[in-house]
């Protein structure tokens, strides 16, 4: 007759593959995509500012920096303004450049000593602020702005395909800073296209 050890061996046995099983039914966490971009480094590095223009197809969710022989040089996904707050198509120039901005739109009321956030959407709260509460403007990094009621472009969290922001253009942080760095007073930014077709960010 086997020993107890040597039944409880086979039973650890016999149950492996069923653990095994169960560890391969068990879905993996989704993993939201990335935006995409592409930096052509050396066409980029040689960019003189003064030669620099943008263009936002709001189709195709895509911003590309140009050189003089409008040649893209930076490619990246954007995410423009949702259904409801569409970003605008044209001819613009850059009104305004800042390595970052602070909004004075879209913000938040935290507690100033300990910064914790009492309010995370001031646009939608009613009435006066909460007692013993400051208003603090959503961080827009490389700011670009591109007309004065406070359409810009500026780097942003997006998911791919979503529209998300309140008519700004949001980038990813390495292609925005490139393009902010060959941007300069006056570039010229064309926008064309429509984003009607795309789905607002949960």
């Amino acid at each position: 007759m086997p020993s107890p050890l040597r039944l409880l061996a086979l039973l650890a046995l016999g149950l492996l593959p069923a653990c095994t099983l169960l560890q391969r039914r068990t879905p993996a966490a989704a993993v939201a995509p990335k935006p995409v971009y592409h930096i052509d480094t050396a066409p980029a590095a040689a960019l003189k500012p003064a030669s620099a223009s943008i263009e936002i197809d709001l189709s195709t969710q895509e911003m590309r920096l140009l050189n003089a022989d409008k040649v893209a040089v930076v490619v990246t996904q954007i995410s423009s303004g949702r259904n409801t707050t569409p970003t605008p198509t044209g001819d613009f120039k850059v009104l305004e450049k800042l390595p970052t901005k602070f909004s004075n739109r879209y913000g938040k009321f935290v507690k100033p000593d300990t910064h914790e956030v009492v309010v995370w959407r001031t646009w939608e709260h009613r009435g006066p602020p909460p007692p013993g509460t400051r208003y603090e403007g959503y961080e827009m990094p490389h700011w670009l702005r591109l007309t004065w009621p406070g359409v810009g472009i500026h780097q942003g969290e997006f998911k791919p395909g979503e529209l998300s922001s309140k008519g700004c253009i949001r980038t990813p942080a390495e292609p925005q800073q490139v393009i902010w760095e060959h941007a300069q007073i006056g570039t010229p930014v064309r926008i064309r296209g429509s984003s009607a077709a795309l789905p607002d960010a949960p």
